[in-house]
């Protein structure tokens, strides 16, 4: 019997919230204290990697529309480099995503528990567990409902980080900028550890692009969806962290728990720690519906190549990739029993960085590939080897700043792949000797 399947499309406004909600997750409420031991220079750690992030943008806007079909980094790694590299990127890439949608639901019960005084780990667990459970539903219903959820939840979230440091300018005490760096490091030390540090903000720039099969004229609207909610989140976080380092003082900044509650008492008066806690738990629930989006999509274009299991392919009515989604919930399940444990929570957080690194190897491959299509098409003009060679520097320094040891354990994420590669090029020989 043959499903047919809605014209289950997205257009523009829904893919710059994708790329915007998925940037913004619930680190904004806590770099801007993390950041305060390093001093101001951590603002410029934010504009270099802002920059940087702008290259990578440009970088995946002009594959993007090279290349307007669902998989994202998969496709123009296969495209550039065959289906070996393809198979790995697509691994890695989908590997660190599911590992990372746990963290979500984990923050939006951290910040509900804080308004109810706490919750037992089992509670915790509990609710996490519920939080994953029912957006994995939710996404079962067809990208144009949580394509426009995701921009309702964007706009929700988005709004008050714009608005409360706009009117924040005007409150900013610049006896509070004078603490240049404050570390204790040198001056290159203290700027690199910064700029790492707010390398996280940008993890996810390149999520529009995974769904491109289910966008409206994909290859304009998702280059222009990637460098728009680059953007807008580069603004976000640079504005943002300025105007709560220039409104709280660099000691409470330090030990505050919630810097951008301090810096709305400052400017406004009264408590703000709830409203925050409530804007926050919106930020990590509107993350992970961007998240669980992207997830289900990534291995649906390598197996509609071959080199996924043909299990990916499968599409409800409504198109979503369900046994991706699926999947990749029930592999997320596991790494919420990390969080009954505090000792197990740090082993949890270390997994996350090593995912970062691992999306850092993804982002190098992708650069390389914009410069093998380009230069395979003779458009590599001196605009285009400017933009690759930013994002290219920026990927790499990114990589040397995780240092070696995240590499190799990022890696040991990829070996794992080995076996489901070896098994389906087995199965490609298979049918290429009963055809």
């Amino acid at each position: 019997m043959t499903t047919h399947f809605v014209n289950d499309k997205v257009g523009l406004w829904p893919m710059i919230s994708l790329v915007t909600g998925n940037l913004v997750g619930s680190g904004v409420y806590l770099l801007p204290a993390a950041l305060a031991v390093y001093g101001t220079i951590s603002l410029l750690g934010w504009v270099l990697t802002s920059l940087g992030a702008i290259f990578l943008s440009l970088i995946f806007a002009r594959l993007s529309s090279k290349l307007p079909k669902t998989g994202g980094p998969y496709i123009y790694a296969r495209e550039a480099f065959g289906d070996t590299v393809g198979f790995y990127v697509c691994w890695g890439y989908w590997v660190l995503s599911l590992i990372s949608n746990p963290t979500l639901a984990i923050g939006a019960v951290g910040y509900i528990s804080v308004l109810y005084g706490g919750f037992s780990p089992m509670t915790n667990f509990l609710l996490e567990a519920g939080i994953l459970l029912f957006f994995t539903m939710f996404n079962l219903l067809g990208i144009r409902i949580t394509g426009r959820t995701e921009l309702f939840i964007t706009l929700i979230k988005v709004l008050p980080l714009l608005i409360i440091p706009f009117i924040g300018l005007f409150f900013i005490d610049l006896n509070n900028f004078t603490h240049v760096n404050t570390s204790g490091l040198s001056f290159g030390n203290a700027l690199n550890s910064a700029a790492f540090m707010t390398l996280w903000g940008f993890v996810g720039l390149e999520t529009g692009t995974v769904p491109a099969g289910q966008v409206y004229n994909a290859s304009k609207n998702v280059p222009l969806a990637t460098i728009i909610g680059t953007t807008i989140a580069a603004t976000i976080y640079i504005l943002g962290t300025a105007v709560v380092m220039g409104v709280v003082s660099a000691q409470d900044l330090m030990a505050s728990k919630a810097p951008y509650a301090d810096a709305a008492q400052a400017i406004f008066g009264g408590s703000w720690g709830t409203p925050v806690a409530i804007a926050a738990i919106i930020s990590c629930l509107g993350t992970l519906n961007g998240w669980l989006i992207v997830v289900g999509r990534i291995p649906y274009g390598a197996a509609h190549d071959g080199i996924f299991p043909e299990i990916f392919k499968r599409r409800t009515p409504h198109g979503t990739p369900y046994w991706g989604v699926l999947i990749s919930s029930s592999c997320a399940i596991p790494f919420l029993f990390m969080s009954l444990q505090s000792s197990l929570l740090e082993q949890f957080n270390f997994i996350v960085e090593i995912a970062v690194t691992l999306i850092l190897v993804v982002y190098t491959v992708c650069v390389l590939a914009y410069f093998k299509l380009l230069w395979a098409e003779k458009k590599l003009g001196i605009l285009q080897i400017f933009i690759g060679l930013g994002g290219l520097s920026f990927s790499l320094w990114a990589l040397w700043a995780a240092s070696l040891k995240m590499v190799l354990f990022s890696l040991v994420l990829v070996i794992l792949g080995i076996p489901m590669h070896l098994w389906m090029k087995r199965q490609k020989a298979l049918a290429l000797e009963n055809a």
